[in-house]
């Protein structure tokens, strides 16, 4: 079970030095200083977001579990490595996250051209003025604090939107539980063959998630009027 867990960590290292390396690669013009190692958390309009945030880390989990399994059963000496399976509710789960990633980012293109009424924050065509608009809508850089935050309306990024702050705890809350699982199962397992398939999710945390980041899609639909405060 060592050679397990050591490549489950090791896998989830390396793809948290590839996040980080791929936010070196995020531009953000304007003056403002780069996001670096949090840059693959910025959208496409300039801003942190949290739906990003929570694909990033499901993805780093789960692909860093696979990859730690494959290379544990490969160091034994199993005799087919990827002799495993994924459950249907992980692969629900990372389909959820995936489709909750896409439908975020046509309802903020939707409203990209009630941009300058709604105060969202999103692209103008020049992306020169990318940030120039973010800081002028809200008065501040993009900050990390914006996965939390109000996007539109006269207190955008000055209060908090709860549906983001429930949609995160769920997910803290049930990645925590996951890994535990994991960990647990591996342990028990005793040995790499016995590793047959990643450890499954209770059908009511799937529910629960699901819930979650339907709260966080529909709190971005309906469309807040008003002029940026400063």
């Amino acid at each position: 079970m060592t050679a397990i867990l050591w490549s489950w960590a090791v896998s989830a290292v390396v793809l948290l030095a590839i996040a980080a390396g791929l936010g070196f690669l995020v531009n953000l013009p304007g003056g403002k200083p780069k996001p670096l190692v949090l840059g693959i958390l910025v959208d496409n309009r300039g801003r942190f977001s949290l739906n990003r945030l929570q694909l990033v880390v499901w993805s780093i989990v789960v692909i860093s579990l696979v990859s730690g399994v494959f290379f544990g059963r490969l160091i034994d000496g199993v005799g087919e490595p990827l002799d495993f399976t994924i459950p249907d509710r992980v692969l629900g789960l990372l389909g959820i996250s995936v489709g909750t990633a896409v439908t975020v980012g046509a309802v903020k293109a939707s409203k990209k051209v009630r941009a300058e009424e709604n105060k969202v924050a999103a692209p103008p065509e020049n992306r020169a003025n990318m940030i120039l608009a973010t800081s002028q809508a809200t008065g501040k850089p993009p900050f990390l604090g914006q996965v939390f935050m109000l996007e539109e309306g006269d207190l955008a990024d000055d209060v908090v939107d709860v549906t983001k702050f429930q949609s995160f705890g769920f997910t803290i809350v049930l990645v925590v539980a996951y890994v535990a699982m994991a960990i647990n199962a591996i342990v028990e397992a005793k040995v790499a063959a016995n590793v047959t398939a990643l450890p499954d999710l209770r059908g009511t945390f799937l529910v629960l998630i699901g819930i979650s980041y339907a709260g966080y899609l529909g709190g971005k639909l309906p469309p807040q009027s008003g002029l940026p405060r400063t």
